[in-house]
């Protein structure tokens, strides 16, 4: 691969992002490959991305530190929940009333059960995901504990039946879209 960037060149920083004030890092191309390859498969061995790459183990064990200390990058497993005995994945969107959403999120992040929660516009105002071990599981969820949080107005609940994909890769900026074309 013909990098035009010296290995042990640094990312950039670049001004402070509006949402949560943290500066932004621009990658450069080997940054980029080396996410590309630890997102295929987070056990790679620098070695072996470093050799695919024509850059040193140490080049690529450093830049890997670097962008985990900045936020850039995390390895984790992701687990299938199905085959780990959870019967349920259900995603719930929350229309929260008015200066209740911080204590509604503080309340929902602090369940084990819930495994994402993100604040959004339109016509709800948060949407979590969760994983039940049954139907009574997420009876007792949407039922008890949510109302019992209060400042939830209303819930809308889908099941999902089947995934389909699940991907954490997410495309090159540098590499048009469909909706590009």
């Amino acid at each position: 691969m013909d990098l035009p960037i010296s290995p042990l060149q640094p990312a950039q920083l670049v001004e402070p992002d509006a949402e949560n004030g943290q500066p932004s890092v621009l990658l450069d191309d080997l940054d980029s490959a080396i996410v590309r390859h630890l997102q295929e498969d987070g056990r790679r061995s620098y070695r072996e991305i470093a050799r695919s790459l024509g850059v040193s183990e140490g080049t690529v064990r450093w830049r890997t530190r670097r962008m985990t200390e900045s936020g850039v990058l995390r390895v984790v497993a992701i687990a299938d929940p199905f085959r780990l005995g959870y019967r349920v994945l259900a995603f719930v969107l929350l229309r929260v009333a008015p200066g209740a959403q911080h204590c509604v999120i503080d309340a929902l992040t602090s369940w084990p059960e819930v495994t994402y929660v993100s604040s959004c516009t339109g016509r709800v105002d948060v949407y979590m995901q969760v994983v039940c071990r049954d139907h009574d599981h997420l009876w007792d969820l949407l039922a008890n504990r949510i109302p019992a949080i209060g400042g939830v107005v209303d819930t809308e609940t889908f099941m999902e039946l089947k995934m389909h994909k699940v991907s954490y890769c997410y495309p090159s900026r540098d590499t048009s879209l469909p909706s590009d074309r």
